[in-house]
């Protein structure tokens, strides 16, 4: 089993050194990383039988639906970025309630 050393004790206090910006930055890394994520599925249902021969289905009864990069971002970009904002903006005022 792994040993785990600390280079100084852990007082349990609370530090004010965490960046703001790297934060924010990574916030921004993650929502990219779900949108291209979103558009790489969205990619591989629509292909033209790339989802069928995965799955070895044919079934000719299902609607095809095309959807385009732009329909695709605003249906599914905007709405994850708009409820990411308003769980922000609530975690922003709670946070701001406790500090005074």
């Amino acid at each position: 089993m792994a040993d785990f050393t600390m280079s100084k004790p852990f007082t349990g206090k609370k530090t004010r050194g965490a960046s703001t910006s790297g934060n924010i930055a990574y916030a921004v890394f993650v929502l990219l990383s779900f949108w291209v994520g979103a558009q790489l599925l969205n990619l591989l249902v629509h292909a033209p039988g790339l989802f069928e021969n995965l799955l070895q289905i044919q079934d000719a009864r299902r609607p095809q639906v095309e959807i385009g990069l732009g329909v695709g971002t605003i249906f599914g970009l905007v709405p994850f970025l708009a409820g990411s904002l308003i769980l922000g903006f609530i975690g922003l005022l709670l946070r701001w309630r406790r500090h005074y």
